[in-house]
């Protein structure tokens, strides 16, 4: 892509703020994908979709949170239709008003879709969406599922090489038997990794491509050095692009789940100060003692009362956001109680909150 044309996409995509898909560490992300080194991916101009981009973000991941703690995290799905002409928003290397059309004839490489998924296991808790991201990075991990395949298809290209080295002026019986025998270790390769049923696109398209080459042939069944070298060439390409797209979803999901997790913590140290200012902080006052108090000391229990109320509303995610809207709710009432002069109705109010708060967090562990 031009110098040019690439400066005014990265000029349109910082200032394009509408949907805030980008934050601005991700802008350098969109110049590597711009020039071919990372995957490109798009999100569908839909209303959840917009209402999703909405959502307060989790600081550095691309987790989204609704007003009410549901979490939506965004997983990449390869698009293998094209529907006409659709319009995609901005993310990360997609103009406002490309099509997905223009956006193909930019670039011959996988293009991925962003679709987010809302997690609803143990009611959509935080617990369950870093449980999710263990699932995934299980598989991105190092010397997980796709780094093994990776490492076990360079070894078969290598072996390849050395193969078309050892055949190399030999007599047809000889390079037959070389080949023969290396397109039946590639065929078993293939089976062994599951490449035979994958679904992605390059895998497939590194599997044909090894297989084709492990023939020692060319497409009229000739034996043809220079077009299985050509093929392996091909072959390891596609794997070095395969690193990168294995990197990227490792990195995204790494900082994904230590977003969740400072989340959560967060969340319930707020949780756990609001507990013990319920049995023992607040709880302790002379007013909950004595049933009464100096104008004074109601001021100060008042200001305590408000200013757990703050920090409450600071709890994001589920299974501590609904929780801290009801005790808001409670301490609400308990303050009005108070300027009443009610203080054994409002520790009796602030006792049941403290019991509640309590039960949630003993139920939600890791």
């Amino acid at each position: 892509m031009p110098a040019e044309k690439e400066s005014r996409i990265l000029s349109e995509l910082s200032s394009w703020d509408e949907g805030k898909f980008l934050e601005e560490r991700e802008v350098n992300q969109v110049r590597e994908r711009l020039s071919g080194r990372l995957p490109l991916f798009v999100i569908k101009d839909t209303e959840k979709n917009r209402e999703i981009a909405g959502f307060w973000r989790i600081p550095g991941t691309s987790i989204r949170v609704s007003p009410e703690g549901d979490i939506f995290y965004p997983v990449w799905r390869e698009r293998v239709r094209i529907n006409k002409p659709e319009l995609y928003l901005p993310c990360s290397s997609l103009p406002r008003g490309w099509t997905f059309e223009r956006l193909l004839a930019s670039r011959r490489r996988p293009i991925s879709e962003v679709i987010f998924y809302q997690v609803k296991k143990d009611d959509g808790s935080v617990e369950a969406a870093i449980r999710s991201m263990d699932h995934i990075l299980e598989r991105y991990g190092q010397g997980e599922i796709e780094v093994k395949q990776v490492l076990a298809i360079r070894n078969q290209i290598e072996r390849a090489r050395q193969v078309l080295q050892e055949t190399k002026g030999v007599s047809k019986e000889e390079f037959e038997e070389g080949f023969d025998n290396l397109y039946r270790q590639t065929l078993r390769l293939m089976e062994e990794l599951g490449l035979n049923q994958a679904a992605l696109s390059l895998k497939k398209d590194i599997a044909r491509l090894l297989e084709e080459a492990s023939t020692g042939r060319n497409g009229l069944e000739r034996r043809n050095p220079l077009v299985v070298l050509k093929r392996l060439e091909a072959a390891e390409k596609r794997i070095e692009y395969r690193v990168g797209e294995i990197g990227f979803v490792r990195d995204k999901f790494l900082a994904n789940k230590a977003g969740l997790l400072a989340q959560r913590e967060k969340d319930r140290g707020l949780l756990n100060e609001a507990v013990h200012q319920f049995t023992s902080g607040l709880a302790g006052h002379e007013a909950f003692k004595k049933g009464e108090t100096t104008d004074l000391q109601r001021g100060i229990l008042l200001g305590v009362v408000g200013s757990l109320i703050y920090k409450l509303e600071q709890v994001r995610v589920k299974p501590y956001k609904p929780l801290a809207v009801e005790i808001i709710g409670q301490l609400t009432l308990a303050r009005e109680e108070m300027k009443k002069g009610n203080y054994q109705t409002a520790k009796e109010i602030l006792v049941h909150a403290g019991e509640k708060a309590k039960n949630v967090l003993d139920k939600f562990v890791l």
